[in-house]
């Protein structure tokens, strides 16, 4: 059996967003991907006319808004690096 070190390995949450028209999801690295994920969940469930929400953001995409009747669904992505 092959035994791992973990030093060098970083792991970091992405939050995933599926927007309706786009083919591909919008990716965002958060501080509390958690939270904003249950946020997004409570957002897309209630049936309220649409409003614009915005989440603020880490990585290369620092910050965007939604109209809560375009979001179709969200996700957390654990994502693993290896690096020096």
């Amino acid at each position: 059996m092959q035994q791992f070190n973990n030093q060098g390995v970083n792991k970091r949450i992405a939050f995933i967003v599926f927007v309706k028209g786009s083919i591909a999801p919008i990716v965002l690295y958060l501080d509390e991907p958690y939270k904003v994920y249950d946020n997004v969940q409570n957002i897309i469930r209630n049936t309220t006319p649409p409003k614009f929400f915005e989440i603020e953001a880490n990585g290369p995409i620092k910050k965007v808004t939604f109209v809560t009747n375009e979001v179709t669904g969200c996700a957390i992505q654990e994502e693993v690096q290896f690096g020096k």
